[in-house]
């Protein structure tokens, strides 16, 4: 009978102990660290890094992501300064700064990251889309997307950096305007390319129109260019005409006939 109870109270033990040790084993996941809140003196000012760790039974362990972790934000609505609504989505990548985990953890009374990123991580990029987005005008939105997106970064970025949250970077999809705000910027954009178009057919008209002056002004030079060849040739030859000449090409065509006069016409050539 001693034996039996000896055996049980044994058993009885390694139960306890198994339990005990189980509630005293927590693993931190890979690019996460671990906050320890105990019951009796608060959190610990040691932070738990990845991997197997023995902690107080009682003690209470939050995991938060210390390398970057990738959230999306569903579709929800903003509004433009000339009152259009947009819908937009956007995702953001962000890690929790390791040396403020305990702050954190207090100012959230330990939730968990899921459920800070889902509220408050939320309702402040989303605060921060709304401030830019009104800032311009639904036409000016499709024009500027990168740069309304560099600043919803820096506003998101500046507003919850200061308690321990590292944003990476924010990534804002092409909104989504109502189908009669969508009429009304293809009519703007329609109205625009066509601008383009006659600016575009403006400006080949006035190369046309410049490349004819010039094949006129390289006529008109080769023309004058021709004449004064002419002119030049004309001179010369003039020059070269002489009474001696003239006599000697009459003489190389003159057939040794005199000319035939009538009886009472006056010879041309008078012999002696």
């Amino acid at each position: 009978m001693s034996k039996i109870i000896g055996g049980t109270i044994v058993g009885g033990i390694v139960i306890v102990g198994g339990i005990l040790l189980a509630m005293s084993t927590t693993s931190i996941g890979q690019g996460h660290a671990g906050i320890v809140y105990s019951r009796s003196h608060g959190i610990e000012d040691k932070t738990l890094g990845q991997g197997w760790h023995l902690v107080g039974p009682l003690d209470r362990v939050t995991e938060y992501p210390v390398s970057t972790e990738t959230v999306k934000v569903h579709q929800f609505s903003v509004q433009t300064k000339d009152g259009k609504p947009l819908e937009v989505s956007l995702s953001y990548d962000y890690a929790n700064e390791l040396d403020k985990l305990p702050a954190i953890y207090n100012k959230f009374k330990g939730q968990d990251a899921d459920v800070i990123q889902s509220g408050w991580l939320q309702t402040r990029i989303k605060k921060s889309a709304l401030n830019v987005f009104s800032n311009y005008s639904v036409l000016e939105v499709f024009q500027n997307q990168g740069k309304i997106n560099a600043e919803i970064e820096k506003e998101f970025r500046n507003t919850v950096g200061k308690y321990g949250f590292v944003v990476d970077s924010v990534t804002l999809g092409a909104p989504t305007p109502d189908a009669q705000t969508a009429k009304a910027i293809q009519n703007v954009v329609n109205a625009q390319q066509k601008l383009e178009q006659l600016q575009i057919e403006k400006q080949q008209a006035v190369v046309a129109a410049q490349k004819k002056v010039e094949v006129a002004k390289g006529n008109a030079e080769k023309k004058r260019i021709e004449a004064e060849a002419e002119a030049k040739a004309n001179e010369t030859v003039n020059k070269s005409i002489t009474d001696t000449l003239i006599k000697y090409k009459e003489a190389q065509t003159w057939n040794g006939q005199l000319p035939q006069v009538s009886s009472d016409a006056t010879p041309l050539v008078t012999l002696k």
